[in-house]
């Protein structure tokens, strides 16, 4: 019982650290994003700077989805132990 109760613990708790890395992740891409629109502002065209824009974006986007990948599948394992500790 105790054991069963630990384990489903854990279990939340690998939960509870994918959302973290999960949101962690999800900033880390804003900021790089971020960082690479500041600077496409220096010394390009506006053309460019829409370029440089929308790649940003898009590799942002890019790595925010496969941090939700990563966060789905550390949750479906963890609800797999919490089902085996059952």
């Amino acid at each position: 019982m105790v054991s069963e109760n630990i384990e489903k613990a854990k279990a939340d708790a690998k939960k509870g650290m994918a959302d973290i890395g999960n949101k962690m992740a999800h900033a880390k891409a804003d900021a790089k994003a971020d960082v690479e629109k500041v600077k496409a502002n220096f010394g390009h065209s506006v053309a460019e700077k829409k370029e440089a824009y929308a790649k940003a974006d898009i590799k942002a986007n890019a790595e925010k989805a496969t941090a939700d990948i990563k966060s789905v599948a550390q949750k479906a394992k963890a609800d797999v132990e919490k089902k085996k500790a059952d």
